[in-house]
């Protein structure tokens, strides 16, 4: 049998891992964030993001890509790149430039703030 869970809109039962309501088209804000990794990832991971994101099959995502590549003369390659810029390799990761940001911050000299970890002793 299929897990369900509640959608947070109309309260209707909808499959554990979906991302949108197929009752209402609520998006549903108890999923992961948004990150690259995962399994389907190809390049940078960027369509894959955007496909989980939207609810969408990620063949379409990159296929509305190329086309969108193409139309524009490359210009989408911008927003590609920023997009990989600001999404975290993985769930629980840290984007590109938060990374660098973070990495600055130390060269500088600047406190850094640590990640508040609870541990149990």
């Amino acid at each position: 049998m299929e897990e369900t869970k509640q959608c947070v809109a109309c309260r209707m039962d909808i499959r554990a891992d979906a991302t949108k309501c197929p009752h209402c088209r609520e998006r549903q804000t108890s999923g992961e964030p948004m990150h690259r990794g995962g399994h389907g990832r190809v390049v940078a991971g960027v369509c894959l993001a955007l496909a989980r994101l939207l609810g969408l099959d990620v063949a379409l995502v990159r296929v509305a890509f190329v086309l969108a590549l193409v139309l524009t003369g490359g210009t989408v390659m911008g927003f590609y790149l920023l997009l990989w810029a600001l999404t975290p390799p993985s769930a629980m990761g840290r984007a590109p430039v938060q990374r660098v940001l973070g990495w600055v911050g130390r060269v500088g000299g600047a406190p850094v703030e640590e990640p508040r970890v609870e541990r149990r002793v």
